[in-house]
């Protein structure tokens, strides 16, 4: 079953209430070869529903293995990897998953590295 834009829409009125930001972010080679990631400025900002609950049934019904720090539910599309911003606090995606009439996002909290 397709689900219509109007109902879509109607969901991200009601439920998507937090706004996020995409940050960009750079990787960066040390001399000895490791790959450590920067942070950096706000390419976007979005709604999204986030969660901090129920982390381990998200987690077990999805068959995650890594432990998340957040869930957000949005309508917007991002990749794993990318760095994401909620209430001044930095998180790393961990997963993006098309689900029913939106994304499932997750992600652990993110420290700067450089």
């Amino acid at each position: 079953m397709q689900i219509p834009d109007s109902f879509k829409t109607e969901v991200a009125s009601t439920f998507y209430d937090k706004s996020v930001k995409l940050l960009n972010y750079t990787e960066v080679t040390d001399d000895e070869g490791f790959v450590q990631v920067q942070s950096g400025t706000t390419e976007s900002t979005f709604m999204a529903n986030v969660r901090f609950d129920n982390l381990a049934q998200v987690q077990e019904a999805f068959g995650l293995e890594e432990q998340i720090d957040i869930i957000l539910t949005t309508g917007e599309t991002v990749s794993v990897g990318n760095v994401l911003e909620y209430d001044s606090i930095e998180y790393r995606v961990t997963g993006a998953i098309p689900y029913d009439s939106h994304n499932l996002i997750t992600g652990i909290k993110w420290e700067r590295t450089l």
